[in-house]
């Protein structure tokens, strides 16, 4: 019996194109003018392919697909010889300040409102486990309007990263769960092998993943999290 379902959230609840290529195109352009003297573009070029983006695309195996501020941080600082403290710092409130002043670019991958109530009412614990930061993935939350809805929320800066378990073991210790009680929705190769300590994964087409690197890790492949309730395995009324 599923008991808890434990959620990825950009490229899997919310748009990761619209919401994260631009604002890292624009993050990449502002380190790269405040702390590097030189051909400019160039740089910016290269470390926008270091961490995964090439022009609007964002590569499936790449940093910025599937790993968290910190890495990114790390990259670049060691790109641009830059504090790496000192540049997450910036990384993060950057990100933070881009979505506070443009929520418009929060956009739901579903009707996640609709979703979630129907998981609620059928006394399924959710979770959202992120390689995001706190702030950042309480507020992209809070601007989809299902906060009553989340029960536990794991963000890189509070947890181990994917796919360590880390954050499964304290979902399932809060709230009485077994690992095999549990299943992850995500859209990256990092979401399923971190599935793979959950009863199954479901990959989700909606974000960066391909179905040829999802389908390595899982047979059950969706194309959104709306189809969620139609899996027969879940029993959601």
């Amino acid at each position: 019996m599923i008991r808890g379902i434990l959620f990825d959230k950009d490229g899997t609840l919310v748009e990761f194109n619209s919401q994260w290529v631009k604002t890292t195109q624009s993050l990449v352009h502002s380190i790269v003018n405040e702390h590097f003297h030189g051909d400019i573009d160039k740089k910016r070029q290269e470390i926008e392919k270091l961490i995964g983006l090439d022009g609007d695309k964002v590569n499936e195996h790449g940093l910025l697909a599937g790993y968290t501020t910190k890495d990114l941080s790390i990259a670049i600082a060691n790109a641009l010889n830059l504090d790496e403290d000192m540049l997450y710092q910036q990384i993060n409130e950057f990100y933070f300040k881009q979505l506070l002043n443009n929520p418009i670019d929060i956009k739901p991958l579903g009707d996640l409102q609709k979703l979630f109530a129907r998981i609620n009412e059928n006394q399924i614990k959710i979770g959202i486990v992120t390689a995001d930061d706190y702030n950042i993935t309480n507020l992209t939350i809070e601007t989809l309007g299902i906060g009553q809805y989340v029960d536990f929320i794991a963000t890189a800066d509070r947890y181990k990263k994917k796919p360590d378990n880390e954050a499964l073991l304290a979902f399932c210790n809060q709230f009485q769960l077994q690992q095999n009680e549990v299943i992850h929705v995500g859209d990256t190769e990092v979401d399923m092998k971190f599935s793979k300590h959950c009863l199954l994964g479901i990959g989700v087409l909606s974000g960066v993943g391909t179905k040829k690197t999802l389908s390595k890790y899982t047979p059950y492949i969706i194309e959104s999290v709306d189809e969620i309730p139609n899996l027969p395995f879940l029993k959601i009324h």
